[in-house]
């Protein structure tokens, strides 16, 4: 059985990219090292927890799949190398890609992303990590979580940042 399965966004800038998929081997001291406290601890990047799903299913109707640029909790972006980050590579968007997304992202506020999910149909389409109705999580941990993954998005776009995903 597999354990938690939590997403995570970071930001990076363009440099960092590009570096990260030349030298892919650095991915885990980006995301583990030193460094990765101190950007935790002035605010940059946010964990979605175990509603990732649930944000993806919202975003694109869709267990796993969608349309780009939507789909980016899923299947969006470039493979960090062949680096297990705990379950496969981290992805990287380009500031281009992030400012495509937040373009997408900018007419979906927070309210009417919540009428788009219903415990019922995440069960039904069998929605990570499931039980929707009795998991303690919930449409308002879902939307919680969308607010903040959207401000994130609206604001690596404004800094021309790109970003760095992964579930771990």
């Amino acid at each position: 059985m597999f354990g938690a399965m939590i997403s995570n966004l970071r930001p990076a800038s363009d440099a960092e990219i590009e570096r990260l998929l030349a030298n892919p081997h650095e991915i885990t001291r980006f995301l583990f090292g030193s460094d990765a406290g101190e950007r935790e601890r002035i605010g940059l990047g946010l964990g979605l927890g175990k509603t990732w799903h649930a944000i993806h299913f919202g975003l694109t109707g869709s267990r796993l799949g969608g349309e780009a640029p939507l789909n980016f909790l899923v299947s969006e972006g470039t493979p960090v190398g062949e680096v297990d980050v705990g379950y496969g590579p981290a992805r990287v968007l380009t500031s281009q890609q992030v400012r495509t997304l937040a373009a997408a992202l900018v007419h979906l506020d927070a309210s009417t992303f919540g009428t788009r999910l219903d415990p019922g149909a995440l069960d039904a389409e069998r929605i990570y990590p499931g039980g929707w109705g009795r998991n303690g999580l919930g449409v308002d941990a879902v939307t919680d979580n969308y607010r903040a993954l959207r401000s994130l998005v609206l604001r690596l776009a404004d800094t021309g940042q790109g970003l760095l995903l992964y579930i771990n």
